[in-house]
């Protein structure tokens, strides 16, 4: 449960302050900057949202409460997009070396995939939260080294 959390809390948290420059040119050529400091950016919030979404989750003692969490770590060479199809269905990107994460309602559900032109397909009742690892590894054929030849 420990590795969890600290997988949770490392892959979601983000710094708030960003700064952008943006150039304004004025008449003889002259250009000077122009610096927005601190300017909220939509996308890091809706990160730290889902990152507090969470946590919460994963605090939650609430006996009554039928969500958890599903953590899926890709540890293959290549994106997919896992399908998971029960009560609700959801469509989870998940990049290669990454982990993402996702609250679901505890239930039955089947997940597919396509991981590196091979097909993933599996069927898991989840009632706790769980973490998932798909691992896909490259195997290269070499061709045997022939055998010398003995005169």
């Amino acid at each position: 449960m420990n590795k969890l959390i600290l997988l949770i809390l490392g892959s979601c948290l983000m710094s708030c302050a960003t700064s952008s420059v943006s150039p304004i040119l004025r008449k003889n050529s002259e250009v000077s900057l122009k610096i927005d400091q601190f300017k909220p950016s939509q996308e890091k919030l809706s990160i730290e949202n889902k990152a507090v979404t969470l946590l919460n989750q994963l605090f939650n003692s609430d006996e009554s409460n039928k969500n958890m969490v599903l953590i899926i770590n890709n540890d293959s060479d290549c994106d997919f997009t896992m399908n998971i199809a029960g009560a609700k269905n959801y469509s989870l990107p998940v990049g290669s070396k990454k982990a993402e994460s996702i609250i679901l309602e505890q239930g039955d559900y089947e997940l597919t995939s396509e991981v590196c032109n091979g097909a993933y397909k599996t069927k898991k009742t989840f009632a706790e939260n769980t973490q998932l690892n798909i691992k896909y590894t490259f195997v290269k054929n070499e061709p045997k080294p022939t055998e010398p030849v003995i005169q």
